[in-house]
């Protein structure tokens, strides 16, 4: 046999495999490994057959997301299945907070900052900002990303909030992690809302996370003839990136040649089953079996890169390293991954592939095509999108595509894949020790479906065929295969490529055709004037004797129409080809005339020696319209890529929205003729491009495209938003969200398109829209107004307010101060000489000079304030640091010169005033419905909305974490963004009432995101007054009333043999309206027992009892939760014991847990108000229930005891019933503070129902004691 040809650095194979088994492990940690949920452990006899099992907790999780720019996202779960993602800004160097659109596509969620979005997709890949895909990744310790560049940025980066990883030489790049610092954006950010490029690294894309892709099949493909003519594989190396292996079984033992791990793992033990399954498919020598289930290739050696996880998770990053690792060593890479959507190639393990290829020539990549086959066409995962790469579909054992089976043609250039198909149904292979993936056969076999399972019936294909012709390059090789495929007449060329594999066929078939397959273009709209496209199809006759080909084209339109052959032909029709030799025919395309669409089938090539096929495919491109939108700023400016809107098809809103971001005023694409929704935002920017000054809503309800449509949309003509509140004139607006909703349907409706813009608010207007004709569109704007923490009023010479932004830094006051106005230049030291500006406000032009030296200047030289004037058009943004001491704002350069101009002809006086906390806050919805309205004007009165007193109990002069989600009927997502309240405080809010909207307020104990409650997601149909108590003591684990309208709570319920409980971790006095579960500060592990012996524990209540006895038994749960942070000084651990008798149901039944409701008189800090503040002794007030909604025995009765020594000693308090079902009320004493070693009280209740079912709650340091 002639010897393979060497690899490109010149070493030999068994050269390659000494160097593998010699080289140290490459050190690629994981990244992005998905975060586990609720853990289950615990020593002890378990009764049998009951186990206990952990639910999912990442939905739950207080841990935010941090985006690559530092911005925080929770993604929390509401009522419904809808969710709300609430955002936090991180600080900008240039001061000015980002807006953010909130886009959804699917069940995916988009959040992305203002600063980052004129970069997508160019330079930033949009799914790094798909927060349900972070969340799904478990990325909440940075994001972790693959950067293109070079090597020097990738060292410079690793200091600026970038962890580099590993470098990826195939991409030209490397793998980081961005750390949640924010650290590295501000290297990178662009500098104004023009830029196209980042300043200090090439493209940024997610690290994505692939998929694993998951007796009869090995004959299917003709592997048992190939064996008899003496092929196995034998000499030749397949490399299977995978999840690891079972080094032990024994279909693979003496199989392996070599491993490396990709994973940051300990070791190459598969522990998922999926990599050990591939592998025997491969070259599994069938011993456990007695051959029954031997390896397509079963001569083959295996190399093993653990790429995947134990939960079947592929970073992108791992798979790119394992490839480069394995093209040089390997024959073939076996790669049974897929992303879970559709690619063009583009992505950057596709182009590692192409790259390793070109670099390899005689190393093939043998790819899944995916199991996105139920998305229909366009479905090809990648990597299997790549162009080098052999992708491979499914079939069933009669050879039917399997439905899973991704399918093309590929996005974008509608290009021919799969190239082949396998088996992958049913597949029975070796079982990994210890798992249970698929459906188990025996200990050492399991069967499994899946692109994942046909893949390896074609590595090991390509082994036996690099065996039997060795001389051939991997492109070859690939071209035999899909030539000598077995199509079938119900799926497509674009479904199958060449067909179901031959393998004897293959490698003893004389003839071998290049290109295979023949992608002869893309020809886009119109094709009036394209020139007949040729692509020549080279054969060669690899037998002793001449061959002759009749040639024939049988290619199709989709409807099934054939392309007639004026338009596609051969050229010659008869070939004769020499033995040894070559020679080439010509395919002929001219589109010119045919009909549009997609066209797919084969070049048949037959003759009495050879018959073979070529894949043929190519796209007429359907009449497309043009659309050009043209943008004007509010200044008359053109629109800058900060501004953009989503054009959506309304005749099939199924499909995905497009973004055109606006480019010197202009925004284009390219469309298929019919309606179309627009909606998007113009951002007026200064001067210099900078900073956004303000939004200017925009939209197209209705919109024809024909040939060539084009729009106009100026913000000049659109009408401001504003809110008059004549209870509190004063009131200005704070925070926004802006959404305009196109089409209604239920909250999971696809025919629904809702971007939302949110963020601190900035001036909005609204730009007036035709009628919606097909789908109604609605408008709602959500603002926030409450007293201005920091205002400007010019006195005289002639009174108003000027718009200011106050620098971040800026000193809050409570005052009103009346200053004369200086202006001192750029405020340097030496702009002060000659001036007196002791006690007044002094105006500066901005500069380059830190605002924070400005300000330190200023105040030196006796200034009571501080005013900045932009140095062009607008205003703008900063911070004047952490040591300012004087009131601090930026006006726009428009105001300052007009404060300028007044200062030359006389004096000028100011008022400077401000508010550090508004005792009031208006909520307001303003909705418009039908089209964007011509402005939004509104009057609202406090009598007219739903008041609400909110006391936020804490530590003094703690930062708590604040906002309240608004759901219209229609909407899946909510977006809102975080506020601070202050800690210890009250305030008299007031909400839009009369609407059919759903709300949710939420209230964290530390801001941003510590110790979170929320409330139960209510709707306000008519004016109503509530009272609420955040964290008001004792704090502690609840039971959650399931009842209540879009309320279905997590109740402990059992059905048949198994109870599934959800508990949240912490409520304050009164469960039944507040809740919440524990963060990174928290513990919250729960025990089991059943009949008085341990079942098992888990880290978290959110668990699943099973196999539970039919017969009545006794459970007892055991809950403790502590919270371990400076900013929780009460109620910092729980003991919780709940013990209840449980039988099987006839139907689904609640568990007969109590839970307790406290009311003690406290303070808004949580501490005991003095004897002479309250009428009478101390007392706690106990109401004792059920789950709501359990019917069953009354509760019988509670006692109360109290300890000063954090649960040393306990005094039991006399407790008395009194009128109202499960009410009780103790006696406490006068204790104070100073009379315990302590200053708290802990509280330790138990109770009990006449069924025998108990609850015992203890409570430390439950509250404060007052001083005496």
């Amino acid at each position: 046999m002639t010897p393979r040809p060497a690899s490109p650095g010149g070493r030999s194979r068994l050269g390659r495999l000494l160097s593998l088994l010699a080289a140290p492990m490459l050190a690629v940690p994981l990244l992005g490994a998905a975060s586990p949920g609720a853990g289950v452990d615990g020593p002890g006899a378990t009764p049998t057959g009951v186990v206990l099992s952990a639910l999912p907790s990442g939905a739950a999780s207080a841990d935010p997301i941090t985006l690559i720019t530092g911005d925080q996202v929770w993604l929390e779960p509401a009522e419904d299945g809808r969710k709300v993602a609430v955002v936090e800004p991180a600080p900008r160097p240039s001061g000015q907070e980002p807006q953010f659109e909130v886009l959804d596509k699917g069940d995916d969620l988009y959040v992305i900052p203002s600063d980052a979005a004129i970069l997508i997709p160019d330079r930033l890949d949009r799914e790094l900002f798909n927060v349900t895909k972070l969340v799904k990744y478990g990325y909440t310790d940075g994001v972790s990303v693959i950067v293109a560049g070079a090597p020097t940025r990738a060292a410079a980066a690793s200091t600026k909030g970038l962890a580099v990883t590993t470098r990826l030489s195939s991409v030209n790049g490397y793998a980081a992690t961005v750390k949640p610092d924010g650290g590295w954006w501000s290297t990178i950010a662009p500098a104004s809302g023009t830029a196209r490029t980042l300043t200090s690294a090439g493209k940024v894309w997610l690290d994505e996370i692939a998929e694993v892709s998951l007796d009869q099949s090995v004959p299917m493909i003709g592997a048992p003839v190939a064996w008899s003519q003496g092929f196995d594989g034998t000499g030749e190396t397949v490399a299977v990136l995978d999840t690891g292996v079972d080094l032990n079984h024994p279909d693979l033992v003496g199989q392996i040649a070599g491993s490396r791990i990709f994973t940051g793992e300990a070791n190459i033990t598969d522990q998922h089953g999926h990599g050990t399954h591939v592998a025997s498919t491969i070259a599994g020598t069938g011993v456990g079996s007695n051959g029954k289930y031997k390896g397509v290739a079963p001569g083959a050696d295996l190399l093993i890169g653990k790429i995947c996880t134990a939960s079947g998770s592929c970073p992108t990053s791992a798979t790119i390293a394992a490839m480069e690792w394995a093209a040089p060593l390997a024959d073939v890479v076996s790669m049974s991954i897929g992303s879970n959507v559709g690619d063009s190639g583009a992505s950057p393990e596709a182009m590692a592939i192409n790259r390793l290829s070109a670099s390899h020539p005689h190393t093939l990549f043998v790819v899944a095509a995916g199991n996105n086959g139920q998305q229909g066409a366009g479905s090809i995962a990648s990597p299997g999108s790549a162009d080098a790469a052999l992708t491979v579909g499914a079939v069933d054992k009669q050879g039917k595509l399997a439905y899973f089976s991704g399918r093309g043609p590929r996005l974008g250039d509608f290009a021919i894949k799969p190239d082949v198909t396998a088996p992958g149904m049913g597949i029975v292979a070796a079982r990994a020790a210890g798992t249970s993936m698929g459906t188990p056969v025996n200990t050492l076999y399991t069967s499994a479906s899946g692109t994942s399972m046909a893949t390896p019936h074609v590595s090991g294909a390509v082994a036996i065929a690099m065996q039997h012709n060795p001389e051939l390059t991997a492109k070859q090789v690939k071209a035999e295969l899909i030539a000598a495929g077995r199509p079938s007449a119900d799926a497509s060329v674009y479904e199958q490529g060449g067909g179901l594999i031959d393998v004897p066929a293959a490698i003893n078939a004389p003839i071998l055709a290049t290109p295979e397959p023949l992608n002869v273009g893309f020809f886009a709209y119109p094709q009036d004037n394209t020139p007949v496209t040729a692509r020549p199809v080279t054969f060669t006759n690899r037998s002793n004797a001449a061959v002759s080909l009749d040639l024939a084209l049988d290619v199709t339109h989709k409807d099934g129409t054939a392309a007639p052959s004026e338009a596609l032909s051969v050229s010659p029709a008869t070939l004769t080809i020499a033995a040894g030799g070559t020679a080439t025919a010509t395919v002929s395309l001219d589109v010119r005339n045919l009909p549009k669409g997609v066209y797919g089938g084969y070049l048949k090539a037959q003759g009495a020696a050879a018959n073979i096929h070529v894949p043929v495919g190519f796209t007429v491109e359907p009449p497309m319209a043009d659309l050009t939108l043209t943008g004007i700023m509010r200044d008359g400016r053109p629109a800058t890529r900060a501004s953009a809107v989503y054009v959506l098809n309304a005749n099939d809103p199924k499909q995905p929205w497009k973004e055109l971001r606006f480019d010197n005023g202009v925004a284009s694409g390219r469309f298929t003729p019919g309606t179309y929704y627009i909606v998007g935002a113009i951002q007026t920017m200064d001067g210099a491009n900078r900073y956004m000054l303000n939004k200017t809503m925009i939209g197209a309800p209705t919109v024809r495209l024909t040939a060539g449509t084009a729009l106009t949309f100026d913000a000049r003509q659109a009408k401001a938003i504003s809110v008059d509140t004549p209870e509190h004139p004063e009131a200005s607006p704070v925070d926004q969200i802006a959404k305009t909703v196109v089409g209604y349907g239920g909250p999971s409706s696809t025919e629904n398109f809702a971007p939302q813009w949110i963020g601190k608010w900035t001036p909005t207007y609204v730009l007036k829209s035709g009628p919606a004709e097909l789908k109604p569109m609605e408008f709602v704007q959500q603002v926030r107004l409450a007293a201005a923490p920091l205002e400007l009023k010019v006195l005289s010479p002639r009174a108003e307010d000027v718009y200011i932004q106050p620098l971040s830094g800026t000193p809050e006051i409570d005052t009103s101060m009346d200053l004369d106005l200086a202006y001192v230049g750029q405020g340097a030291e030496a702009d002060y000489t000659g001036l007196d500006t002791t006690g007044k406000a002094v105006l500066v032009r901005r500069s380059d000079t830190p605002y924070s030296t400005i300000e330190a200047t200023a105040r030196a030289h006796g200034a009571k304030a501080l005013v900045i004037m932009h140095d062009t058009s607008g205003y703008f943004f900063g911070s004047v640091g952490a040591n300012a001491q004087i009131p601090s704002m930026a006006i726009s350069g428009e105001a300052g010169q007009q404060l300028r101009d007044q200062l030359a002809s006389g004096k000028v006086a100011v008022r400077v005033s401000g508010t550090s906390w508004s005792p009031y806050l208006y909520d307001l919805a303003l909705i418009r419905s039908g089209a964007l309205p011509d402005g939004v004007e509104e009057t609202v009165h406090t009598d007219n909305l739903v008041t609400v007193d909110n006391a936020f109990h804490g530590e003094p002069g703690g930062a708590q974490g604040e906002y309240r989600a608004l759901w219209r009927p229609y909407l899946l997502f909510a977006a809102s963004q975080l506020s601070t309240v202050k800690a210890a405080r009250q305030r008299t809010e007031y909400v839009t009432a009369g609407t059919d909207s759903l709300y949710r307020q939420a209230v964290n104990a530390q801001y941003p995101s510590g110790g979170p409650l929320q409330e139960r997601d209510v709707t306000y149909p008519g004016v109503e007054h509530i009272k609420h108590e955040w964290f008001r003591g004792p704090n502690h684990p609840t039971v959650l009333d399931p009842t209540g309208p879009r309320n279905p709570g997590y109740p402990v319920t059992r059905t048949g043999d198994v109870i599934t409980l959800q508990l949240p971790e912490w409520s304050d006095s009164s469960s039944a309206e507040h809740y919440g579960n524990g963060g990174s500060t928290d513990t919250s592990p729960i025990k089991f027992y059943l009949d008085g012996n341990y079942v098992g524990q888990a880290s978290r209540p959110m668990v699943k009892l099973t196999g539970l006895p039919p017969g009545e038994s006794t459970a007892r749960l055991e809950l403790t939760t502590t919270r371990n942070a400076p900013w929780w000084q009460t109620s910092t651990k729980t003991v919780t014991n709940w013990t209840v008798r449980t039988a099987r149901p006839s139907a689904p039944a609640l568990v007969p847990m109590l839970t307790v409701d406290y009311d003690t008189q406290l303070d808004r800090t949580n501490t005991a108000v003095l004897p002479s503040d309250r009428n009478g002794p101390a007392t706690l007030k106990l109401h004792v229930r059920h789950q709501a909604g359990y019917v069953g025995g009354a509760i019988a009765g509670a006692k109360v005891s109290i300890s000063y020594d954090d649960g040393v000693t306990w005094q039991e308090r006399p407790t008395k019933v009194t009128p109202g079902a499960g009410n009780f009320q103790a006696i406490l004493d006068s204790t104070a503070a100073g009379d315990t070693p302590t200053g708290y009280a802990s509280v330790r209740v138990e109770a009990w129902d006449t069924n025998g079912n108990r609850i015992e709650q203890e409570i430390t340091r439950a509250w404060r004691l007052a001083p005496r």
